[in-house]
Order: structure tokens, then C-alpha cells, then sequence
């Protein structure tokens, strides 16, 4: 079961290159780590590991979707 940390990783590269600032870090007992990330103002979910590349997903797991409940809506830059 994914548990949501209290201060999220200071970055993560997805496997295409890109880079971002989590503004929320999910982790599981089993290496799974999932991070909620911001692009282009709206949330999105990557999941990965430290063994595997991190990428964007479509699926959204019930402790993400919480996760994702607690944060505030993205601000237009």
C-alpha cells in the first residue's frame, strides 16, 4: 500500500529526460514510488522506482487521488 510522505522527494526525471519538483511523494513496501508533479498547470501522477525509469500514467490509484484531494488547485503562471 502506497503511504503518503510528508515532505515529497526535491526532484525526479521522468524517463524521457524531463526533470520536475514533486509537490507530493507516495511510497510502498515494495520500492514502488510515485510522484504527483505539475506540467503544463495541471497535476499529473509518474510512477517508477529506483530500479525502473519513472514515467506519466493514466491510472490513478485510490492514495494518489487522496494525495491529490489535500494539494491546491494549480496556479496559472
Amino acid at each position: 500500500m502506497y503511504k503518503l510522505q510528508i515532505k515529497p522527494d526535491s526532484s525526479v526525471a521522468l524517463e524521457d529526460g524531463s526533470g520536475y519538483q514533486p509537490v507530493a511523494t507516495l511510497k510502498d513496501e515494495y520500492g514502488g514510488i510515485s510522484h504527483i508533479i505539475i506540467d503544463d498547470h495541471c497535476y499529473i501522477l509518474v510512477n517508477g522506482s529506483d530500479t525502473r525509469p519513472f514515467n506519466k500514467v493514466y491510472h490513478w490509484y485510490p492514495e494518489a487521488v487522496n494525495a491529490m484531494k489535500r494539494l491546491p488547485t494549480p496556479k496559472y503562471a
